[in-house]
Parts: C-alpha cells; structure tokens; sequence
C-alpha cells in the first residue's frame, strides 16, 4: 500500500530553518549537533508564567482586553494535515508559551510568548512564523487540540535584565524592563516558508557548505586539516 508522505515542523524551528540549508537537511536525517539551550531561560519562563496567570493580562499591555490565561493547555499541541504551496502534506506541532481567552463577544483567543532577551522591535519579525503556526494549528487542530477560528492577536512580551537592586541573605533581586510587541497574521508567508523547508528535506544530495554557519564552517575546517 501506497502510504502518503507527512511531513512534520515544529513552530520553534521555522523562523530560523533556513538559516543554513545544508544543516537542515542533516538535521531531518538525524545528523545534527547538539545545541545546548541554558536551562535558566526556561526556569525564568515558568516564573514569568507563574506570576502572570494571577494577573489581568492588561499588564501586558493596555492595549489589549482583558482575557486570562489559559492554564489548561499545559501541553503539546498539534495540527491536523495541511497542505504546502505544491501539494504536499506536513503538520505542525509544539508547546506553546500563553494562549490568551479574552472576555469579548464573541470570544477571542490571542498567542503570546514570553522572551527573556534585549528588548528591540525587530524581535517580533524573528519570531512571526513561530506565533503564526501556533494560531494555524487551533484553526486547524488534530483530534487533541482544540478549535479556536479567531486567534486575533499574537505578540511578544519580552523581559530585559536591567540591575540588581538587593542582594541579602542569599538572595538577589533583580529588575527588568518589560514590553510588549504586537505581531500580524501571516498565514500565506507561513506556507511558503513551509514549502521552502520540505524542498530541501527531498532535495537527493546536501545543499552546499554555509560559509555563514558555525556548524559548517567547524566542519569544513576538520576536512582542510585532514582530521575527517
């Protein structure tokens, strides 16, 4: 039997997959190095999280209703197939940071990330394929996730370490400066981005080294010097 491919990105992954399209490639084979993220910017998540689920998401911005986050989806969650710009089928899947109902008739729903990082506007194009997926996987969810046709706002609110105000007793505190980014809708950029990454995962040979990526120019360096 004849069984169609599926083909599977994560919203995480999109925004910086063609960075180096030999890496890419290697990765979707199994072939990748393994990137170290510090664990200490998913603890600041959860305590970013923490406190932000007792408050209005006004906080966030005035700009936005007021809503709650929705602390029942604490889990993957994950599209049903779609289809890319030629026809073929792949499906998006992942953790999402704050799904946000706000109290407006009819109910609206909102995506918002929490990043701890420099606070600049351009952080909001970096990230804008990852908000968008999370939104086209509840208008389109598997068995498992819920539908929501009207996710209306994505956004980024970001925390920026700024100083320490006290130290005491073995304990540090900390200001940061906080602020909100609001991002568009970009579905139809979300599939041709989509589109772009399944052209390489079939691509037969490896796209060629990146003189721009880290990983390929420590792994041509091995060839010059003849350790591989």
């Amino acid at each position: 039997m004849n069984h169609e491919k599926i083909f599977k990105v994560t919203p995480s992954g999109v925004d910086y997959a063609l960075k180096c399209k030999r890496c890419l490639w290697l990765a979707y084979r199994g072939i990748k190095l393994d990137a170290f993220f510090p664990p200490i910017f998913s603890a600041f998540d959860l305590i970013q999280k923490k406190f932000l689920i007792t408050q209005s998401v006004k906080l966030m911005s005035n700009a936005l209703p007021d809503g709650r986050i929705m602390t029942e989806l604490n889990g993957v969650i994950g599209s049903s197939i779609l289809k890319d710009e030629k026809g073929r089928s792949f499906i998006i899947s992942g953790k999402t940071d704050v799904v946000v109902e706000f109290k407006t008739k009819p109910t609206k729903h909102g995506i918002i990330d929490l990043k701890t990082t420099n606070i600049n506007p351009s952080k909001i194009e970096n990230y804008k394929f990852q908000l968008e997926s999370y939104a086209t996987i509840f208008k389109n969810p598997n068995s498992k996730t819920p539908k929501f046709s009207n996710v209306e706002e994505l956004g980024l609110y970001l925390f920026e370490p700024k100083e320490i105000t006290s130290i005491s007793d073995g304990a540090c505190n900390m200001k940061f400066e906080t602020f909100y980014l609001k991002g568009n809708r970009c579905h139809d950029e979300l599939i041709n981005r989509v589109t772009d990454i399944i052209d390489i995962y079939i691509m037969k040979e490896p796209p060629k080294y990146n003189p721009a990526c880290s990983s390929c120019k420590f792994v041509t360096s091995l060839i010059k010097e003849k350790y591989i």
